[in-house]
């Protein structure tokens, strides 16, 4: 698959469908929900001057939230990076192979042996339930 034909993809999959919809909806809804608190604050009510500051920083929060949403690359955390991090390179595949990758220290407790194998279980499940699995 080639790069571009990946970034539009990313516009239109479900689930950019589904956080352009949210942010159509959410993004106006804050904005008349902020231009009413202003109108209510002009007309005498103190505290709403606070409410017509915050329901606009809402609106740009929503649409960093939907850009961070749209942008997110599994393969940078998780069990993905894991993964890519214990898997050979190729310029010392030979070395690498003969050598295997430990994250486990000498000295570790029985407490933090038992959360080790916890999370090695974990990260050797077949499907990880997250919110990107289809």
């Amino acid at each position: 698959m080639s790069p571009a034909r990946t970034n539009w993809q990313r516009w239109i999959s479900p689930r950019a469908l589904f956080a352009h919809l949210l942010l159509l909806i959410f993004f106006p809804g804050c904005l008349v929900a902020g231009w009413w608190q202003a109108t209510v604050a002009f007309s005498g009510n103190g505290l709403s001057y606070l409410y017509a500051f915050e329901w606009p920083v809402f609106a740009i929060f929503s649409t960093v939230l939907w850009w961070n949403f749209l942008h997110d690359e599994p393969g940078t955390y998780g069990k993905e990076k894991l993964v890519a991090l214990r898997r050979p390179r190729p310029d010392n595949a030979a070395n690498d192979r003969e050598r295997a990758v430990s994250f486990r220290s000498e000295d570790e407790g029985e407490e933090l042996r038992n959360y080790n194998d916890y999370l090695e279980q974990l990260a050797n499940r077949p499907t990880a339930k997250t919110w990107r699995r289809r």
